[in-house]
């Protein structure tokens, strides 16, 4: 008998492909992952970011004891690690396994499966798991235990991931990820490498690099682009994709690893503010200048890459003029895409005390506008690449396309039946692409796979980050 699980994830790569991980272990348990209806038991990732992010978890959280009264709620993830006691107290079937404890749960979902084939309480199985796991680790998680999480097989995603860094080392004024997740560690480069090699052998046609501030990966005397170039010399065809980056570290030796042709021509910089007095204050470690310069030099490694930036809005003290600096700034840059959000006072850091503050409506149209910078950027980018080619992963069917509909004169029932569902790809250059759903032969290719296409036109409207394409495509091939 199969038993049911429904896993929640909020924020970062990282704790994507962590609950990927927590998800396969399940799988093995003999659970069958859910989508949407009552389980047997929920798993909840949580994000500490903002205070926006810990709202939906604790909302979440109450919606699924409502729903499954009998069940229970594993909470993890960077908030579970800084508020475990909060989140216990949103109901009598919580269980909190904080971040340092999340690895433990590959082995606890044995233990949850077991206890309902016997018909015991399974919220008894996750406390006695908890317990058993708080016993056997130290407070701060091992190394083994933040690379615990290595799926082969990924259930949310057609591209897989690689977590090869953990933590940060970095004290910025408004973050409290470094307090969730400790100190910078980072994956042997030998079983990074074995790692790599098993998710290229299993069909993986790219893998997203991932870790918290992956420019701190320091291992075996190997910095993260000595990682990169060990992982290109030692695979095939397999591609690779940086999650993220700190703009004062884009240098050379950076520079030469991103410029191998099987490293996605993306960037996305954490340049937080383009204001030199609001950088400094947020305790980061660069200016304007220097974000300036990493935009030229990766610009200047690949043919056009896709750039895109993290932007925080209304960080203390930030006046009218920093706040039209910063905007004037990211617009210079050409941005192919700002996440750009509001400041969230977090408990533990510097920024929490920090005075004057924006007022919430006034950041919020701070966000707004570095927001329409980016949608602007990225309508612009797309129209770039018209007419050129791309390799691109196709990910899950989408909605049928309007436009790629079969013509009304068919006869009924014929030309529906013949015609498959619209595609999205994601481009080597992050661009969103609507692909026919069947290559020109007539079959229907598997999700995860890599096609040359051609960009036909730019449609989007800017919001591609948030799942909309940003242009129509058609597949670089021949019927037959």
């Amino acid at each position: 008998m199969a038993f049911l699980a429904r896993f929640r994830t909020f924020g970062c790569k990282l704790n994507q492909i962590e609950t990927e991980s927590l998800a396969a272990a399940f799988a093995r348990a003999g659970f069958e992952t859910v989508a949407r209806g009552p389980a047997q038991v929920y798993v909840v990732n949580t994000c500490t970011v903002t205070s926006m992010a810990e709202q939906k978890a604790r909302r979440e959280i109450r919606g699924y004891l409502r729903e499954s009264p009998a069940g229970v709620v594993i909470v993890t993830g960077c908030y579970a690690s800084v508020s475990a006691a909060d989140i216990a107290a949103l109901g009598p079937r919580v269980a909190v396994f904080p971040g340092g404890l999340k690895s433990a749960l590959h082995a606890a979902a044995a233990d949850l499966a077991e206890a309902l084939r016997k018909g015991l309480d399974v919220y008894d199985a996750a406390i006695a798991a908890l317990e058993s796991a708080t016993r056997s680790s130290l407070d701060r998680p091992s190394q083994g235990g933040s690379f615990a999480f290595f799926p082969e097989r990924f259930a949310f995603h057609s591209r897989a991931s690689l977590k090869v860094e953990d933590g940060c080392d970095n004290r910025c004024a408004y973050c409290r990820v470094c307090i969730a997740r400790g100190r910078a560690v980072s994956l042997d480069p030998e079983t990074a490498l074995a790692r790599t090699r098993a998710l290229e052998a299993s069909g993986a046609r790219e893998i997203v690099l991932t870790g918290v501030n992956l420019s701190q990966y320091r291992r075996s005397g190997l910095s993260f682009a000595g990682l990169l170039s060990k992982l290109t010399d030692g695979t095939e065809s397999v591609r690779f994709r940086i999650s993220s980056w700190e703009p004062d570290r884009v240098d050379g030796e950076f520079l030469e690893a991103f410029a191998h042709p099987r490293v996605c021509a993306h960037a996305h910089l954490a340049a937080q503010s383009g204001s030199d007095a609001v950088l400094a204050r947020m305790g980061r470690r660069y200016d304007p200048v220097t974000v300036a310069r990493a935009v030229r030099d990766i610009r200047a490694a690949k043919d056009d890459p896709f750039i895109g930036f993290d932007a925080i809005s209304g960080f203390p003290g930030e006046t009218d003029a920093e706040a039209r600096e910063s905007a004037d700034f990211f617009a210079s840059v050409g941005p192919a895409w700002i996440h750009a959000f509001t400041f969230s006072p977090r408990p533990g850091t510097r920024a929490i005390s920090m005075r004057p503050l924006v007022p919430e409506r006034v950041a919020a149209e701070r966000s707004r506008e570095l927001a329409a910078i980016g949608r602007r950027g990225r309508i612009e980018y797309a129209a770039r690449w018209v007419g050129r080619d791309v390799m691109a992963v196709l990910e899950a069917t989408g909605e049928i396309d309007p436009d790629d509909a079969p013509p009304s004169g068919d006869e009924p029932g014929t030309a529906r039946a013949d015609f498959h569902a619209a595609r999205i790809a994601v481009a080597d250059n992050y661009l969103r692409l609507s692909v026919p759903g069947r290559l020109p032969d007539g079959s229907i290719p598997a999700a995860g796979v890599l096609e040359r296409l051609r960009i036909e036109s730019a449609t989007g409207d800017g919001s591609g980050g948030l799942g909309a394409p940003d242009a129509r495509a058609c597949f670089v091939r021949t019927a037959g």
